[in-house]
């Protein structure tokens, strides 16, 4: 059985290899991200670089016109 620390390293690695393929993020958004996530309470280590990866694959998906 994999352990609590194994678990975190590898969601890290799999975001990390997600995150940093792409462009980095435009100025304004950075501080939207940075403003939006200083709000958020109560959550372990990898709650903000998960919510990371997901901000990041909307904004691609928004910016190719895939988005809602």
């Amino acid at each position: 059985m994999s352990q609590p620390g194994d678990l975190n390293q590898a969601a890290a690695k799999a975001v990390s290899k997600l995150t940093d393929q792409g462009e980095p993020l435009p100025p304004d958004l950075k501080a939207a991200w940075a403003e939006w996530i200083k709000g958020i309470q109560g959550i372990d280590e990898r709650a903000p670089t998960l919510l990371r990866a997901a901000f990041e694959a909307g904004v691609e998906a928004g910016g190719s016109g895939q988005g809602s």
